[in-house]
């Protein structure tokens, strides 16, 4: 069914032949109002009330083929030009891009670009006096080729990008943010009608693009279960931008009234925000078969939407404005798009306690099989003697210090001769010193301090880092 809607909608885009009017619509930029130029008569119209189209002059082309425009209503975009009655006009499906004076109602061609049908839907805005478009869709399937418009040449020069490339940018809430000076696009369909026949791709990720360095980053993925459902229901959907706030619109009768809107604040962390519509205030649903000046649509900070209650005959004529203030003072905060259900996030948190367990688990299981393996070398490289005075100094190591006549005395040869102790006190340590140096490798073993009583006599104890090793075993 999705495959068949956009072909649909695409075959009505490219029919531009005489069997009907020929003429393509556009919104102004920056107002409510929306232009129609009926190329075959060169008549200009302008419509102020989603329904009523006057006549406003009559157009003069310069270096313009009637036979060369698209009759279509949607991919027009206008860009006013600072400090005149200049305007930008670029035409999706087409590349072409006029040059048009509201003051005299010229229109002028001023690109050279001849192809049709590979970028339609891509998303092409204005940043700096600098004209972009970005991905789209043509020759059955989508892309993410970006441009930006050579005005001497008067060419599309192709924008080599890095980072985090998507592999396509089409269908998809995406648009220009000037507070944040980057190109955001998200929740994107892949469509390839010779790998993914009768089949849509998503990628969940939130791309920037830096201008500067022409680098994409992914900033995260759309997670939060209510817009992702929202997100994988249609393509073809009226997505509006204002440069902050993406405004969608979630159609659950399908006919005439919103039941609810959602608002993404892509400046503030893409915070999410749910409009229930408190009052039923009567909007008209954006169908992508319904005329685009009766498709709401954003005017700055403000909803504009026709009051129309029925398609024909229409009772009453106008637009009706909602401030986006109001439509967030009266909506509930949803959460970050980024964030993910209670359950998901909880499994996470388990998961990451069950990771920090393992982990701790295995450390434990490797320190027990290191000491266990310490021990076993001790018990192998260390004498009878030795083994009974390292228990005595583990013993007396928080009593302090212990002298060389403690040491002969535990080991009950204060008896003997003066030389024979010393020769036995050195030998103990010594042995002990170079046993413990095997098993720990470049750790000091014995802390030794001359006595302060008697200067002639040393004091020992287990240094510190050693004591510590052994205390484990």
């Amino acid at each position: 069914m999705r495959r068949i809607k956009l072909f649909i909608f695409l075959l009505v885009c490219l029919l531009a032949t005489s069997a009907k009017a020929q003429y393509f619509k556009w919104k102004e930029s920056n107002a409510s109002s929306f232009l129609r130029l009926d190329f075959e008569k060169q008549e200009i119209f302008r419509c102020t009330d989603g329904i009523n189209w006057h006549y406003v002059s009559k157009a003069q082309f310069k270096d313009v083929n009637p036979t060369d425009f698209l009759s279509t209503d949607r991919g027009v975009n206008e860009y006013a030009i600072p400090n005149s009655n200049l305007f930008y006009l670029t035409i999706h499906c087409t590349g072409q891009v006029y040059r048009i004076n509201k003051s005299t109602w010229e229109i002028q061609r001023i690109d050279h670009t001849f192809f049709r049908g590979a970028n339609c839907r891509s998303f092409q805005f204005i940043r700096k006096g600098m004209l972009y478009t970005f991905g789209g869709y043509g020759f059955w399937q989508s892309t993410n080729i970006i441009s930006e418009f050579n005005f001497k040449g008067g060419e599309w020069n192709s924008i080599q990008a890095t980072g985090d490339i998507p592999k396509a940018i089409t269908f998809s809430p995406s648009g220009y943010c000037p507070a944040k000076d980057r190109f955001v696009s998200m929740a994107n369909s892949k469509l390839n009608d010779t790998e993914l026949h009768n089949a849509t791709e998503f990628d969940w990720n939130i791309y920037e693009f830096n201008f500067d360095n022409k680098e994409f980053k992914a900033v995260g993925e759309v997670k939060l279960p209510v817009i992702k459902e929202f997100f994988s229901k249609d393509y073809s959907r009226n997505y509006l931008f204002n440069g902050r706030f993406m405004v969608m619109v979630d159609l659950v009768q399908q006919t005439y009234n919103w039941d609810s809107i959602y608002l993404i604040d892509v400046v503030d962390d893409y915070k999410v925000y749910r409009w229930r519509n408190p009052s039923r205030i009567h909007i008209r649903d954006g169908h992508s078969d319904e005329s685009l000046e009766k498709l709401t649509h954003l005017s700055g900070d403000t909803l504009v939407f026709t009051n129309a209650p029925t398609s024909y005959p229409y009772k009453t004529a106008g637009y009706s404005k909602l401030l986006l203030t109001q439509v967030l003072a009266d909506s509930e905060y949803l959460g970050p798009i980024t964030q993910d259900t209670w359950v998901n996030e909880f499994m996470k948190v388990g998961l990451i306690g069950i990771g920090f367990l393992v982990i701790i688990l295995a450390l434990s299981v490797l320190v027990a099989l290191r000491n266990r393996r310490k021990k076993h070398q001790l018990k192998v490289l260390l004498g009878e003697n030795e083994k009974q005075f390292m228990d005595f100094m583990l013993l007396n190591y928080r009593q302090g210090y212990v002298n060389g006549h403690q040491i002969v005395a535990f080991f009950g040869k204060h008896k003997s001769s003066p030389e024979s102790q010393r020769q036995f006190r050195s030998k103990l340590i010594e042995n002990f010193t170079k046993a413990i140096g095997l098993i720990y490798p470049g750790k000091e073993v014995l802390d030794i301090q001359t006595d302060e009583k008697d200067q002639r006599m040393l004091i020992y104890r287990l240094h510190v880092s050693m004591f510590e090793r052994l205390n484990k075993l």
